[in-house]
């Protein structure tokens, strides 16, 4: 029988978490006081870490890293809001010392809600008289009409991602307005749905799967009373820490950082082109140990609910899998054209349809090859028109090819998943139906023409044709995936069914 869960232990495991980032922040600074690898705002979330661990110990990591702040570039990249955001939280950090880092930099403020937030949070903390405090109202107005689709903070306005959806939540949590908690609250139930007892916290949209999201999520979970959830989500940290060596940027495939990190080194999967692993790392051991410091809260023990929608955002969980789908986006990693799914509970769990797609911006892992759309071969590839609930059970997708208008539909029960395609053209020769990715550490065996199985997760998967298998075919956010494809058929259909035994 285990033991009951307790908020302490939630707090050690996660203040043990940060000081091990923090010591590897320490190991991965230069003389300098810069970092191996390029960062936007590294040195000042680690100088928060390092303070607020032990002002002492981390004395001369915390001096150079001051003196490097205070010469970097402030070109259009730099990351104004970011930086100051962790200065101002830095305990006994002088005024002096901040204005001589930041000296005369103006913020960025793109369309993007975490950067409006932290923006709102760092003028709350800079001022408090009564034109701040009209003008900061008048901003939130702003965010909350521009991205807050309740109980969902939007990326982008129209899209979504788990990850930054937590990381909204945890900086709004920070706000001492009641209302501003309350909005914190809702979102964070969200999170706790998304995460159940698998813990992977952020599977949709722009930054699946990294390292940052998650730690947001365990602050949010553990400030708001979902520790269960909480519990699945560091365990997912720790886990990835114990496979790769480090704390990985990308928990979906943990594996130490290479020499060359970025998003055209096969070795990297989940990264994109703006990625900075000692950004990610010094900002995950911020959220981490913050949440080493929470007080005790209201523990929620409500059950979730079995679908979750939204018009961005359909969740559907049972005993046997958990999945979720965005419904709509701006660009490729923002939607995907089939669910991603996580089979089975708690640490056992194991992803079986992965994130897919990357940014589409620049050259890098996730091409159109990779999303599982369909396509006429490896040259023409089909792209998601619209998607929607169409029941409690049912998303409806359209999707364009060639020229012409396909459907797909996906139906969620108890124990199954089935994706129906159907593409109504004349000409189907060299046409793949489906072609869905199957993570590639999921061991599948293909037992006649048109089923496999996979014993390890009491799953069948079968269609009614016969199957085509490419393993290892692309990137996915958690790495190869295989593909599996019905060729030359107007309309196919694939069943992903669970027993309780082994299938």
């Amino acid at each position: 029988m285990s033991l009951p869960l307790t908020q302490i232990d939630l707090r050690q495991r996660s203040l043990r978490l940060a000081s091990l980032i923090a010591d590897d922040l320490v190991s991965r600074q230069t003389s300098d006081g810069q970092f191996k690898q390029p960062d936007f705002y590294a040195k000042a979330f680690a100088v928060n870490l390092w303070t607020r661990l032990d002002r002492v110990r981390y004395a001369k990591s915390i001096e150079r890293a001051l003196t490097a702040l205070k010469s970097d570039r402030q070109d259009k990249s730099y990351h104004r809001e970011f930086i100051e955001y962790a200065l101002l939280d830095t305990p006994d950090l002088s005024s002096d010392t901040i204005r001589a880092v930041l000296r005369n930099a103006p913020n960025q403020s793109p369309d993007v809600a975490n950067w409006q937030l932290i923006g709102l949070i760092n003028r709350q903390k800079r001022r408090s008289d009564i034109l701040a405090k009209m003008f900061n109202r008048a901003h939130f107005a702003f965010i909350l009409h521009r991205y807050w689709q309740k109980p969902l903070f939007l990326d982008r306005p129209g899209s979504f991602s788990g990850q930054y959806h937590a990381f909204c939540t945890a900086l709004l949590s920070q706000s001492d307005n009641a209302r501003h908690q309350r909005i914190a609250g809702q979102a964070a139930k969200m999170i706790a749905k998304f995460t159940g007892s698998h813990g992977f916290t952020n599977l949709l949209g722009r930054g699946a799967g990294q390292n940052f999201g998650t730690a947001c999520a365990v602050y949010a979970l553990m400030k708001f009373g979902h520790l269960d959830e909480a519990d699945a989500a560091l365990y997912r940290l720790e886990d990835g820490l114990l496979k790769a060596g480090q704390l990985p940027l990308n928990l979906l495939a943990p594996t130490r950082l290479p020499d060359k990190p970025g998003p055209q080194n096969p070795q990297t999967p989940g990264w994109y082109s703006y990625n900075r692993h000692d950004d990610y790392l010094a900002f995950a051991g911020h959220w981490l140990l913050k949440a080493s410091l929470l007080q005790d809260v209201y523990s929620h023990s409500d059950p979730c609910p079995k679908t979750v929608c939204s018009p961005f955002v359909a969740q559907y969980s049972s005993e046997y899998f958990h999945a979720q789908i965005t419904l709509a986006g701006k660009q490729g990693f923002d939607v995907s054209g089939a669910p991603v799914i996580v089979s089975g509970q708690g640490s056992l769990a194991q992803v079986l349809l992965p994130p897919t797609g990357g940014e589409q911006d620049v050259p890098s892992l996730y091409g159109p090859d990779a999303h599982p759309l369909p396509a006429f071969g490896d040259q023409v590839f089909g792209e998601l028109l619209g998607a929607k609930r169409t029941s409690q059970n049912t998303i409806d997708l359209t999707f364009g090819l060639a020229g012409g208008i396909g459907h797909r539909r996906i139906e969620f029960g108890d124990r199954c998943v089935i994706i129906r395609d159907a593409f109504p053209q004349k000409d189907i020769r060299n046409l793949h139906l489906l072609r869905i990715l199957i993570d590639d550490k999921v061991n599948l065996v293909q037992t006649d023409h048109n089923t496999l199985s996979c014993h390890a997760l009491g799953l069948r998967i079968t269609a009614d044709a016969p199957l085509q298998i490419a393993p290892q075919s692309a990137y996915s956010a958690a790495g190869l995936a295989t593909r599996i494809s019905v060729v030359e058929r107007p309309s196919a259909t694939l069943t992903f069914c669970w027993s309780d035994s082994d299938a």
